[in-house]
């Protein structure tokens, strides 16, 4: 017959050994005993949760935290398999990176940027805080010396509002984009 063997403590095999005589039976037996109970009650809670109807949940049971993300596996048939495949390539992404981040963009309803995306991005923030600078500056000058206000009157305000303009747009833009590329409402954007 199979034998299972555990480590334990000598105290924890000594109050073993107390119950198991109290019970007038052997160590190995009540053992024997307490797994074939064990995996009674485990398949039991298995058939329940197995033949239990699946409801979606009103609200989200599960907060996110910084707990250690989990796998999920699909199957898909080859023509969509070849489709998600190409959907991760554009961005240069895995299979699973694609799914998982489809998944958070209609979870969260916020956009999940690729390196392109965030390369633009950061493009944009660059050039608006050249613009900043450049205001800061004239601002400088004209607070030191008040003898070079009729500088002001040469530089063109109204382009500094359209290109700030242009550039929020753009932003705006890329995550309305995003958002509508995974499918998602982009009202917030």
């Amino acid at each position: 017959m199979p034998v299972i063997g555990a480590k334990v403590s000598v105290t924890i095999k000594d109050e073993f050994s107390a119950v198991a005589s109290a019970r007038s039976t052997t160590t190995s037996a009540l053992a024997a005993r307490l797994i074939v109970d064990f995996l009674d009650r485990q398949s039991r809670e298995d058939a329940a949760i197995t033949y239990q109807p699946f409801a979606l949940p009103s609200k989200p049971s599960v907060v996110r935290q910084g707990t250690r993300s989990e796998q999920v596996f699909v199957r898909l048939e080859p023509y969509y398999f070849a489709e998600l495949g190409r959907l991760a390539m554009e961005r240069v992404w895995h299979r699973g990176t694609y799914l998982g981040n489809l998944l958070r963009a209609h979870i969260d309803q916020r956009p999940v940027l690729c390196e392109l995306e965030i390369s633009a991005v950061r493009q944009v923030a660059r050039q608006l805080a050249d613009l900043g600078r450049n205001v800061n500056q004239i601002a400088k000058k004209l607070h030191s010396s008040p003898d070079h206000a009729y500088l002001v009157s040469s530089f063109d305000f109204d382009l500094l509002r359209l290109l700030v303009e242009l550039e929020s747009n753009a932003v705006k833009e890329l995550v309305k984009a995003n958002l509508r590329g995974w499918g998602v409402s982009d009202d917030k954007a």
